[in-house]
């Protein structure tokens, strides 16, 4: 499991004893130590030398985070007396109203739903009565666009999603092939396989067989834990190489080797998909379905966004068919990536939440 590189980063006990703070923001973050951390939110903030990162770890038990969780809220609550001397605070429930003046709240996954819109709206409200600045952080245009349409008190900034930057030198596999990562790789009767991110049915049942039958030289890699359905389906298709869970890094290593990246999920959450921008920092154009989760793809042409599955095979063909056009995604790519790394999305936020605090 991951673990703060951030100087600024301290563990809830050690903070707890801190008197005064250089500090004037502060985010209190739990690390499990058997689940996966959030793949956005940790390295926002490891990144990121502006923000006091206040951390409890989880134990190494299964099912222990659940209450290591709980004991985290109720410690906040207890504790809130520490907070008076951060004016911002970063946080990620609207259930969580503080006493500092700036109240930024991170929004990565919206549902669009009237429950959430009704605890948003509160949210604000209840901030505005106390006459502290409600701040939300999106991921996209379209979910900028949803909370305009009932909030008219919030400052709404987007930082996109990002990505860890690593060296360009590893080698490319000699065959052509195309990767597809996931947290979960799920079929048939695996337990995520109904699932609208995790869930690879398409995948299994229409693209690699399709792709294997218009071209048998074109190999598909797989990363990400696969379920036990999805790992026999894989091992009965020719060409599928699957990689298992990695982690952050061994992933984008492996990303890197591979010549384009897919997302054959068909499903569109409308929202900003990490994923997405792990295949840009890796440097591989992407074959996609027309999603407002990919958007990217298409706005900065990075790759090829399609409609059916026939178009999604053709394109993957096309691209290995067609070096000119390989290599102008890949240039397009080159041309844009750096302002997707984790470094420059924290710079991005703290200069954004810099012009917030002068107003």
């Amino acid at each position: 499991m991951e673990n703060f590189s951030n100087k600024n980063a301290t563990s809830l006990l050690r903070w707890i004893f801190i008197r005064g703070d250089n500090l004037d923001q502060v985010v209190f973050y739990f690390l499990s130590s058997i689940n996966f951390t959030s793949s956005r939110y940790f390295p926002l903030f490891d990144q990121n030398d502006k923000i006091r990162v206040v951390y409890l770890k989880g134990l190494p038990f299964k099912y222990s985070d659940f209450f290591m969780l709980k004991l985290f809220k109720l410690l906040r609550k207890i504790l809130r007396f520490q907070f008076s001397k951060y004016s911002c605070i970063h946080i990620f429930e609207t259930s969580e109203i503080y006493n500092s003046k700036y109240q930024v709240l991170h929004i990565d996954d919206p549902e669009y739903n009237n429950e959430q819109i009704l605890l948003i709206t509160q949210w604000e409200k209840e901030l505005i009565a106390r006459k502290k600045v409600p701040i939300i952080v999106c991921t996209n245009q379209f979910t900028e666009a949803w909370l305009k349409h009932f909030l008219y008190h919030t400052k709404i900034t987007i930082i996109e999603q990002g990505y860890y930057p690593i060296s360009d030198q590893y080698q490319k596999h000699g065959h052509f092939c195309c990767v597809y990562s996931s947290a979960y790789i799920h079929y048939g009767n695996d337990m995520h396989s109904k699932h609208s991110t995790w869930g690879a049915d398409n995948l299994f049942d229409e693209i690699i067989p399709k792709l294997n039958l218009m071209d048998p030289e074109i190999f598909i890699h797989l990363i990400g834990e696969l379920g036990n359905d999805a790992k026999a389906q894989a091992t009965s298709l020719p060409n599928v190489i699957y990689h298992g869970k990695v982690s952050l890094f061994d992933n984008a290593k492996l990303l890197s080797e591979c010549k384009i990246a897919i997302y054959p999920r068909t499903y569109d959450h409308k929202r900003s998909i990490l994923k997405i921008y792990s295949y840009i920092g890796a440097g591989l154009p992407v074959v996609t379905y027309d999603l407002i989760d990919t958007r990217v793809i298409k706005d900065e042409s990075l790759g090829i966004s399609v409609n059916s599955t026939d178009e999604f095979i053709n394109s993957i063909c096309e691209l290995k068919a067609d070096i000119s056009l390989l290599n102008y995604y890949s240039n397009r790519i080159n041309n844009i990536r750096l302002d997707y790394t984790w470094n420059s999305l924290t710079n991005k936020l703290n200069n954004n939440l810099e012009k917030y605090f002068l107003d």
